[in-house]
């Protein structure tokens, strides 16, 4: 099961929105999907919560929880409760749980994403130790670009702490990008001069469709507006990319 975990210490810059949409493409595609819900404002819950399995979130930081398989429309939700917050001040061991309950359930899902708060917490820790790929979204605006090392020190800093070399960074995504404002796209050809190895191929455009397509708890891809539309061609291009990476990881570890 590869367990993708999408991460950055900032809010705003799309998590939530490229978490929700990570799961729909891959359940669509036919992969079996566990969505973890690890930030206590509970966003993708809400969107996601026709598919709420047995198994909260903060569950899955106890030990020897049981995770089962709803399979309705091939994604099963560990939602979002206000319990989450009380993980951050729990027990440290709470970062190396997460991990091993998922390695039980591994045989369950194809694929795990995991939504995580904006704040670096126990939480946020224990979902990066038990992350085989880290996916950053970031928006392009000047504080956000300047925290870009400090996003980065933090992935390899755990990877280095807990031994999880093995974690594939997939890189820093471009999100909620104003294509028409000179600012953003002077930020972005810097970020591509000073980090550009560290930069997934692609963006997320900013478009009005995001939105309603949350509140309607569909894909942006399912909207019928001509904008929707654009939307969802740009984002399927990304997510493409991203199962496109997984597929070749298997082919060569094979």
């Amino acid at each position: 099961m590869n367990i993708i975990v999408i991460n950055n210490q900032k809010g705003g810059v799309g998590k939530t929105t490229l978490a929700v949409h990570l799961a729909w493409f891959m359940a669509e595609s036919g992969r079996r999907v566990l969505m973890i819900d690890a930030d206590a404002q509970g966003n993708a819950t809400d969107t996601l919560k026709r598919h709420v399995g047995e198994t909260s979130a903060a569950g899955l930081f106890q030990p020897a929880a049981r995770i089962v398989a709803s399979g309705d429309g091939g994604i099963t939700l560990a939602p979002a409760d206000s319990s989450l917050t009380d993980v951050d001040r729990g027990s440290a061991a709470a970062v190396m749980t997460l991990q091993q309950n998922l390695v039980s359930a591994a045989e369950l899902f194809d694929i795990c994403v995991i939504d995580t708060p904006p704040s670096l917490g126990l939480r946020s820790v224990a979902c990066l130790v038990a992350a085989s790929h880290v996916l950053a979204p970031i928006y392009l605006e000047d504080y956000s670009v300047k925290g870009v090392k400090g996003l980065l020190q933090t992935v390899i800093g755990v990877q280095q702490r807990y031994g999880r070399e093995g974690m594939t960074f997939l890189g820093l995504l471009p999100s909620n990008f104003n294509t028409k404002s000179p600012r953003q796209r002077t930020h972005l050809e810097q970020l591509l001069r000073e980090a550009g190895k560290y930069v997934f191929p692609g963006q997320i455009v900013a478009r009005d469709g995001y939105a309603e397509a949350v509140a309607e708890r569909i894909p942006v891809w399912s909207l019928k507006r001509r904008s929707a539309q654009e939307a969802g061609r740009e984002i399927r291009a990304v997510l493409a990319k991203i199962a496109e990476r997984l597929d070749e990881e298997m082919t060569d570890d094979a």
